[in-house]
């Protein structure tokens, strides 16, 4: 028969044992810690984990993660090295070119000044206001003179920078700079139709013929077609002109542009389609 002591060593082993049973159910060890379970305590959410510490796992944010890399260019004889996030963003040209997996054990264009990505045909000037455009324009367009953005212009249409081509087109247009002969030999030379009628129209309204230079930019069969087209435009009387009574060698001259417009549309029947609405009847000085 047991003593009075060892029932209560007894009882005190049991009672000692059954505190650390809940102790262990509720999640302490005997020292009051709490314990983690490696294989339970991953608390998983559609956008949260836990780690195994218990701190949770940060989640790459869906449009503001940048998985970017610099790449260097050669372009004539400078070398450039930028992020290639603008490129691929903007450019489907570059978006195809990055695309491409390199073959195993070659070294990667771009990843070194040593195997730059050559960029044949393209100025320094355009490739830096490809650039200044991207990193210089965050308070306000970098891009101001009207070289600036034809060459803006030039660049991204050879590497397929839709948006910024558009951008460029329709800052040239409304730049008063810009003369018809220009707007002219940049709509054959980057593909740009609807410039050509309005600047059509504009060399039939002008009253000084077309110079050695300008015959020169244009081509001798667009010049014919150009006088062709003025005399046509005055015959009709599309152009017209009376003197100024208190100077009579001062001009009032008055133009029909839906007359003028129809005769380009006649002798330019390739341009029909880009013919825009003409602009009420005006009057003009010379």
């Amino acid at each position: 028969m047991a003593s009075d002591a060892d029932s209560a060593a007894l009882g005190s082993a049991v009672a000692t044992s059954d505190a650390r049973s809940v102790n262990d159910e509720a999640g302490f060890s005997s020292e009051g810690k709490h314990v983690v379970d490696s294989a339970t305590c991953m608390i998983q959410s559609e956008n949260s984990i836990a780690d195994a510490d218990g701190s949770e796992r940060l989640e790459r944010d869906s449009e503001y993660y940048f998985d970017d890399q610099l790449i260097t260019f050669a372009v004539e004889r400078k070398l450039f090295r930028v992020h290639r996030y603008f490129l691929v963003r903007d450019s489907e040209f570059f978006r195809d070119l990055f695309s491409i997996p390199s073959p195993p054990g070659e070294i990667v264009e771009g990843t070194s000044d040593d195997r730059p990505i050559r960029l044949e045909g393209v100025k320094i000037d355009e490739f830096r206001c490809l650039l200044r455009f991207f990193y210089d324009s965050t308070y306000g367009c970098s891009i101001i003179t009207l070289e600036d953005w034809i060459s803006l212009l030039s660049i991204s249409t050879r590497y397929i920078f839709t948006k910024i081509r558009d951008l460029a087109v329709l800052r040239i247009s409304t730049q008063s700079a810009v003369t018809p002969i220009q707007k002219i030999t940049l709509a054959h030379q980057f593909d740009i139709p609807q410039w050509i009628p309005p600047a059509l129209v504009d060399l039939c309204k002008r009253q000084e013929p077309i110079d050695d230079e300008e015959a020169e930019c244009l081509g001798i069969r667009t010049v014919v077609k150009i006088a062709q087209a003025r005399e046509l435009a005055r015959d009709r009387r599309y152009v017209t002109w009376t003197p100024r009574a208190y100077h009579p060698y001062d001009r009032v001259y008055s133009y029909n542009d839906r007359g003028i417009l129809d005769v380009v549309s006649e002798l330019w029947p390739e341009y029909k389609t880009h013919i825009p609405d003409p602009p009420p009847v005006l009057l003009g000085m010379r």
